[in-house]
């Protein structure tokens, strides 16, 4: 019983003493959470006196997966906020990943070639938590992907 103990102990230390190498790291800051915030608006170039759009699903999509990070849903006035856990930042690339949403719904009638717009995705800052560090990023205008 003592050397299973001992086994389990020594494990234990050692994943400790190891760092995530896999997680997402910003100006040396390993980031163990992401929020990326923005407004929906029913508009293909980037009009911001469009109306926006609300009970809306959007998702932060990275290219070359089809796996979601996460997802939000717009309120009464557009607004979103994805957040991600560090469980998926690995996966995160802000060059490469976008926020993006199917349309055209009830209340908009930009119809996009595919029914996708995106939006980039931008680096605001990175606040710092005794829970960990949280990425805040913003969206850029939506365009038809």
């Amino acid at each position: 019983m003592a050397k299973a103990n001992v086994f389990l102990l020594s494990i234990f230390v050692i994943a400790s003493l190891s760092s995530l190498s896999h997680g997402l790291s910003i100006n040396g800051l390993l980031i163990n959470t992401l929020q990326v915030s923005g407004v929906l608006r029913c508009t293909l170039n980037s009009n911001t006196n469009a109306p926006v759009i609300s009970g809306r699903t959007v998702f932060l999509r990275c290219a070359g997966s089809s796996t979601n990070l996460g997802q939000a849903i717009t309120d009464p006035a557009g607004v979103f906020v994805v957040v991600a856990k560090i469980a998926d930042t690995a996966l995160f690339d802000p060059a490469s990943c976008r926020v993006v949403v199917v349309l055209p719904v009830a209340t908009c009638s930009v119809f996009p070639p595919d029914g996708l717009v995106g939006a980039t995705v931008t680096l605001v800052s990175v606040l710092q938590t005794n829970l960990g560090n949280i990425a805040r990023f913003t969206t850029g205008p939506f365009l038809v992907l």
